[in-house]
């Protein structure tokens, strides 16, 4: 009776609990997923996520802890993740710092679980900091932390702190020697024993200790030698009495994979440390700007002020009683509830960060008031352009590899940055807003349009990142920036010009077939949204124009439809929406729409889609409220040509003979063949309700399976004919693309008998170059057709279908999804 009672009231217990469900649901997703990762031969899009969603939920159903469960779910991922990125080996190693610290952390959490105590979780998590800087320096040396882009001499200064209170409190909770956690103040009688020995008194001491002795710490810690270059010694001295500092500065160099410099040390002991891979090489114009911005943290003491904060912070913590660190709490009998603990401490970190960002900018505005404006500019875009695809999570890894980017990646990266910081002046992404919260200095373009600008002060640039997360604030900002940005353009196509010795940018662009890039878009009718003003223009794309402008490289050409006449538009100042005057559209999943006009009012502000239902009635839809899906239209174009289509992991070249259209989706047909398949088979008939198709970007992923070999061979011959252009992306840290044109494939010839051996794939690449690139280093080949990717849904799993969902339901002119999941 008893056992039944106790396996009766588990399971009533395991029924009331949500997590459960939530798990048995995750786990259900999960075996869908393995079972056509089986059957296909490939996992889907959505399968990561999947199995981090059921590990977490898996682990708090067990655990309950929210923060263990986040940590465990990853910890389980990065397994996997290290197995499948193996070919990568920088990637690779910073997984391996990830995996160990997480697991550390993860299997700690769960002991302390089941032991009902944090001690052993507190003590990892204590240690975690030590574990991902001691793997960091074993696997990657000093460069591991220099870098990283949210470090300055601030930032580097704050973690030499960290690293002493973390000193200060394993010597306080794990050996003999103990600290009073107790403010002093709130002690029934005073001894000076107890002020001496108290936690608060300790950190300031360290604080102290840690500013005066930084100079020679962060010399051993970085690797920094005095720099023996007269040349460069006597440009910085220059610098020096230019930015009317008087007394000595210690000039060293680290030698590292970037350029930049940083300014350290106290006011008794100034240093300044020049970081570059080869001192002969720098440039000396930059050169002043790095170095004017460096010395002005020194001569107006940035560091000094950092301390004086930090120590403040410890004092009103010690005059209120309040927990001086997490451990403190931990161990401590604090009376303020840990939440509310967690919420001020995460203010004060805020606050200093803030404050951080408002020195970069005064050291920036200072420099510039000593006439090094143009000059830190051209450092800004230089070493922005170090980062390249990196510059979102602050890390290229090109950084930490001993392989040297190419001279022609230099240029598509220098070419991609100026691109980057013109647009981002104009109209800065979310994700590079957002991203930015962890670096210690403003975005590069804020920082660009301060120092060319009038209207930024070091304190708005330190919010605005914040505050452009509004619209409205981007467009003002955006206005405000014109007068900047016509300044960075001239700066930045001088320093690309001279720099890699293009005279012409505009013949540069053409050599490089840039026209490419818009061949499937022109003669293609849009409306363009001025992103600055909200302008809007209705008109047919006719042509491209190159500017010999590095920033601003395309002007479209494009008969407006309204005005009658052919116009010129800045190809960055404009958002492009594809519209098909009389074209079939679905804007809900059953009603048929003909798109019969766009009726604007006086200023071409404001628009209004106007439609035609079956029955011939008009209606109209505002255009800001909608966004536009594909129209169904786009099927005409895949008649008589090839179009691509995934099915068991694998894309064949289909042939379309012929697009049905029809007023009601479920009866819109696509009829084509198999032009992959050797044997003659009769044509396939689809309806487009059962497909999901992506127009434009076709991709193939070269996988190590060699059942996928036949596929991927019939690809790459198919673009061997056709001669477009192609992307081949590699498994390397650097020079880890190539864009061109596949001329053939070469097979091993000790192997005759089995022709899916390749060994190597031959390009020719945009700059006339012909690069033989082994065929196991490609990762993905991607390239624009005029057709589409498309697959069944029947063959896509549940959670990737939800994925496609929500991309129709932000970009619906990236996919055509017409009915439900």
């Amino acid at each position: 009776m008893l056992i039944s009672f106790s396996l009766s009231f588990n399971s009533l217990t395991l029924f009331q609990d949500w997590t459960f469900y939530t798990m048995t649901v995750l786990y259900v997703i999960i075996l869908e997923e393995m079972v056509r990762w089986l059957k296909q031969g490939r996992r889907s899009e959505m399968s990561d996520l999947v199995a981090i969603l059921f590990f977490f939920f898996l682990i708090f159903f067990f655990t309950k802890d929210i923060f263990t469960s986040i940590i465990g779910a990853f910890s389980v991922y990065l397994w996997f993740g290290i197995f499948e990125l193996k070919d990568y080996p920088v990637i690779n190693k910073l997984l391996i710092i990830s995996l160990v610290t997480y697991n550390l952390i993860f299997i700690s959490g769960i002991i302390s679980n089941y032991l009902q105590n944090p001690f052993i979780f507190n003590t990892s998590f204590a240690f975690s900091f030590w574990v991902i800087l001691g793997l960091g320096f074993i696997l990657f040396g000093r460069k591991y932390i220099v870098i990283w882009r949210f470090m300055s001499p601030e930032y580097l200064t704050l973690l030499l702190y960290i690293i002493a209170w973390l000193a200060v409190i394993f010597i306080n909770q794990y050996t003999p020697l103990s600290f009073k956690s107790q403010s002093p103040l709130v002690l029934s009688s005073f001894n000076p024993f107890d002020f001496i020995f108290n936690i608060y008194f300790i950190l300031i001491l360290v604080n102290w200790s840690i500013y005066f002795g930084s100079g020679p710490i962060l010399d051993k810690l970085l690797g920094i030698k005095r720099l023996k270059n007269e040349n460069l010694v006597n440009i910085i001295n220059k610098v020096k009495e230019n930015m009317e500092i008087t007394k000595a500065v210690k000039i060293g160099i680290g030698k590292y994979p970037i350029l930049n410099a940083m300014a350290y040390g106290s006011f008794l002991d100034r240093r300044i440390a020049l970081i570059a891979e080869d001192e002969t090489e720098i440039p000396q114009d930059e050169l002043k700007g790095i170095v004017a911005h460096e010395f002005a943290h020194s001569k107006k003491n940035h560091t000094l002020i950092l301390t004086i904060i930090t120590s403040i912070d410890l004092v009103i913590r010690m005059l209120v009683g309040f927990p001086a660190t997490f451990y403190d709490y931990t161990f401590g009998n604090p009376e303020i509830p840990f939440f509310s603990f967690f919420i001020i401490n995460i203010v004060i970190y805020i606050v200093i960060y803030i404050f951080v960002r408002y020195l970069e900018g005064k050291a920036d505005l200072y420099a510039k008031k000593k006439g090094y404006g143009k000059e830190l500019v051209k450092a800004l875009y230089n070493l922005e352009s170090f980062y390249a695809t990196g510059r979102q999570i602050g890390l290229n890894t090109m950084l930490l590899c001993d392989e040297k980017i190419n001279h022609e990646h230099q240029i598509l990266n220098y070419l991609e940055t100026a691109e980057y910081i013109h647009s981002s002046l104009i109209k800065p992404s979310r994700i590079s807003l957002l991203s930015n919260f962890l670096n210690s200095h403003p975005p590069t373009y804020y920082r660009v349009a301060a120092i060319l600008g009038e209207d930024l002060t070091p304190s708005k640039e330190a919010f605005l990142p914040l505050i452009c997360l509004s619209k409205s604030k981007i467009r003002k900002y955006g206005n405000k920036f014109e007068s900047a940005r016509e300044k960075f353009d001239k700066i930045a196509t001088q320093k690309f010009s001279q720099f890699f010795q293009i005279e012409n940018v505009s013949d540069f662009l053409n050599r490089i077939n840039r026209k490419e890039l818009y061949e499937f878009d022109l003669n293609k009718d849009y409306l363009f949204t001025n992103k600055l003003n909200n302008e809007l223009i209705l008109g047919t794309l006719r042509n491209v124009h190159f500017n010999d402008n590095i920033c601003e490289t395309d002007t479209l050409i494009i008969y407006d439809m309204k005005e009658k006449r052919e116009i010129s538009l800045k190809s960055s100042l404009y958002q492009r929406t594809r519209v098909i005057i009389d074209g079939l559209y679905f804007c809900d999943k059953k009603t048929p729409l003909i798109l019969k006009d766009i009726e604007f009012n006086r200023n071409y502000k404001d628009a209004k889609y106007i439609f035609a239902k079956t029955d011939n009635s008009l209606f109209k839809k505002k255009i800001k409220d909608t966004k536009l899906p594909n129209s169904v239209q786009i099927l005409k174009n895949f008649t008589d040509n090839d179009l691509f289509f995934k099915e068991k992991g694998k894309t064949k070249i289909f042939h379309c003979l012929e697009t049905d259209i029809k007023n009601t989706y479920e009866e819109i047909e696509l009829k084509f063949t198999n032009k992959s398949s050797m044997k003659q088979q009769k044509p396939v008939s689809l309806k487009l309700k059962d497909l999901i198709i992506r127009p434009k970007n076709i991709y193939i992923s070269i996988g190590k399976n060699k059942t996928f070999r036949k596929s991927e061979i019939k690809i790459i011959e198919w673009l061997i004919e056709k001669q477009c252009r192609a992307y081949v992306f590699l498994k390397r840290p650097v020079n880890n693309f190539e864009i061109g044109y596949i001329t053939s494939l070469e097979y091993d010839k000790t192997k005759k008998s089995d022709n899916l051996i390749v060994d190597f794939l031959r390009i020719k690449n945009i700059f006339d170059q012909t690069i033989v690139i082994p065929y196991k280093s490609i990762e993905v080949i991607s390239f624009d057709y005029k057709t589409a990717l498309i697959q069944k849904k029947k063959d896509t799993s549940f959670f990737s279908k939800i994925g496609y969902k929500i991309l129709k339901k932000l970009k619906p002119q990236k996919i055509l999804y017409l009915n439900k999941v």
